[in-house]
């Protein structure tokens, strides 16, 4: 199942992920750490859309058992079911970073979708690059995101456009990589956001600020 209103090819981590990464080149346009926060987010956003976990009182609580057959989002509400209770969604933003590689796991399921390959450095600490195998596809996100913004209403977007669009200016894309002409518009989004989605995106925009602090140190 894709995010509302997202290319029927896209889940929402895997829009995330594209945008956040050149198509050519396979680099990420932002600081890793960065990025994994907001895929994590990202990732358990698609559960939410989905009716298989809720966000209430800043808990992540699974409502869902089932397992849906998709590898990424099937592993993420195991180890919440597993963990049980409703723990704060910054710790499983965290847990997704420095556990689950959140960044390689999005990474490989656009690999086995054909739309990126991966290309580890073949130098001692080179990091991967994620290429796409066809540059436009890999865009797409990116275009479609950037014209939604341009041509409808803040107040007619659906709840994935507005949530894909904070959670690329919260990990710092906006600037980097959507057209400046709808950089206000950017900014408006999360107004917008229903209350689950911007609790989910406070959760993200407080595991940024640690993982800054932590960098820095």
């Amino acid at each position: 199942m894709t995010y509302p209103g997202a290319p029927a090819t896209y889940r929402l981590a895997d829009a995330l992920f594209l945008i956040g990464h050149d198509e050519f080149t396979g680099k990420p346009h932002v600081a890793v750490d960065r990025l994994e926060c907001g895929l994590a987010g990202a990732a358990l956003a698609e559960l939410m859309f989905e009716g298989r976990i809720v966000l209430d009182a800043g808990g992540i609580a699974a409502v869902d058992p089932r397992l849906w057959q998709e590898p990424l989002t099937d592993l993420l509400i195991t180890e919440i079911l597993r963990r049980g209770g409703a723990h704060p969604a910054r710790l499983w933003i965290r847990y997704l970073r420095t556990q689950l590689n959140i960044n390689e796991r999005v990474g490989t399921r656009l690999v086995s979708a054909g739309v990126l390959r991966r290309e580890q450095g073949k130098l001692i600490g080179r990091a991967v690059r994620w290429p796409a195998v066809d540059p436009n596809q890999a865009a797409s996100p990116r275009v479609r995101l950037t014209a939604m913004l341009m041509h409808s209403p803040v107040t007619e977007l659906d709840p994935g456009t507005l949530l894909l669009a904070s959670l690329a200016e919260a990990v710092g894309l906006a600037t980097h990589v959507i057209d400046p002409q709808v950089g206000n518009r950017v900014h408006e989004c999360r107004r917008m956001l229903p209350a689950q989605l911007d609790g989910l995106l406070g959760a993200v925009i407080g595991a940024l600020d640690v993982s800054t602090t932590t960098v820095r140190r």
